[in-house]
């Protein structure tokens, strides 16, 4: 009886000690009721935390200092932030470090950060909610040239396993920095398109994300490659990538899904350097394509095409690439030769959208728009006020587009 009693007391000291011992339990990111969000982190050791995210959008990114409490947490909290999916990291000591208690991430190129989904109106679209899923695969295809095989993302709609419909497509290209990965990590385009088209505000489709960094086959963390060279220093590259959509994905995609494979039926789309391969692709076949959309086109990477500006007075409140950088009309619309009044009989839409406060809108956007009024091209075009070159804009054009695309023709 003696030996039990000191048995239960042994084990009441041991237990004591180790909770005294034992790490507080740490919540973060945390969202309050009133849509401020509060960022935790166990650093008794640190001398200095705080926490940057992409709030509260536009051109501002916001740098908070956390404060320490005695368990050695440092805390800090922001906003309120409106419903969005915002992206942020801490620093420890002037070193980034991710938040350990947030298994949420995305890879945006050689970049890994915390990810923070909002709930509300703006980015429900953005979320898992409950409706039919679609399917992503990811695909390796091969060269009409005996080239490397390539790696893209394919999205099928829900119910593509169990049926036999043929569905539309859609190429959408990512960014100079991105990979076939980015729309579906960066983009939230597999819960944007399920969300759409179970409202019925977009036509079940097939989407097909390919890489577009010709030197590199997949992802930089699926394949190792050599470093890829900026396009604008190597613009021998920018032709090639636009042939392999044409020669050898789209062909892939016609004999390996089932697909409506008229051009009625073929859209392609793509942000910042996607962009401008999604023009040089589509206004070189046209015989291709019926449906073209270009959000904050990085036409400057173009061959023979840009010349250096002084930056514009308003310098200050813009964010992206190439702000001393703009294109020659002329140059830009001879790489496109099937861009004149013709092709407005062949198109279905020409999407043109871009972010008021993106390096690229004073001159590049300018020039582009100079050019498509010169030869005559109809378009659609968006400006979204206040929004930088970032995903929060291309994740909303996205919103805007998908219901446009493949529509009966108006009569």
């Amino acid at each position: 009886m003696k030996s039990s009693l000191l048995a239960i007391i042994g084990l009441a000291l041991i237990h004591g000690w180790v909770a005294a011992q034992a790490p507080p339990r740490i919540v973060s990111p945390e969202i309050l009721a009133d849509g401020r969000v509060t960022f935790r982190l166990l650093a008794p050791e640190a001398t200095s935390v705080s926490v940057t995210g992409d709030w509260p959008g536009g051109i501002h990114a916001t740098t908070t200092l956390m404060t320490k409490d005695d368990q050695g947490v440092w805390s800090a909290t922001a906003g309120p932030l409106k419903p969005e999916f915002w992206i942020y990291s801490f620093r420890v000591n002037g070193v980034a470090t991710l938040d350990p208690n947030n298994f949420n991430t995305r890879r945006n190129g050689l970049r890994v950060e915390n990810t923070l989904l909002v709930p509300g109106a703006e980015s429900a679209d953005y979320m898992v909610n409950a409706v039919p899923h679609g399917a992503v695969s990811l695909q390796w295809y091969g060269s009409a040239k005996g080239g490397p095989e390539r790696r893209a993302y394919v999205y099928a709609p829900a119910g593509y396993e169990k049926g036999n419909e043929r569905y539309p497509v859609l190429y959408l290209n990512h960014g100079g920095s991105g990979d076939e990965d980015a729309w579906f990590s960066c983009g939230r385009i597999t819960q944007i398109l399920d969300n759409l088209i179970a409202q019925g505000k977009a036509k079940p489709m097939i989407v097909v994300m390919p890489n577009g960094n010709i030197t590199r086959i997949a992802a930089p963390d699926y394949v190792k490659a050599p470093p890829a060279l900026p396009a604008n220093q190597d613009p021998g590259r920018f032709r090639l990538f636009p042939e392999t959509i044409v020669n050898d994905l789209v062909p892939f995609i016609d004999r390996t899904y089932r697909t409506r494979s008229d051009r009625e039926s073929r859209a392609i789309a793509g942000l910042s350097v996607g962009g401008a391969q999604t023009m040089y692709t589509a206004f070189n076949h046209l015989d291709l394509f019926a449906w073209v959309a270009a959000f904050s086109g990085g036409y400057p990477v173009m061959p023979g095409i840009a010349f250096d500006i002084p930056a514009p007075p308003n310098a200050a409140e813009l964010k992206g690439p190439d702000l001393t950088r703009s294109i020659d009309p002329v140059k830009f619309a001879a790489l496109l030769p099937q861009l004149n009044a013709s092709a407005n009989d062949r198109l279905r839409l020409l999407f043109i959208s871009i972010g008021t406060a993106d390096t690229l809108y004073p001159s590049t956007h300018q020039a582009v728009k100079r050019a498509l009024k010169e030869k005559g091209v109809k378009y659609a075009l968006v400006e979204y006020p206040g929004y930088i070159h970032e995903w929060p804009v291309w994740r909303v054009t996205m919103k805007d587009l998908l219901p446009k695309l493949f529509q009966p023709a108006s009569k």
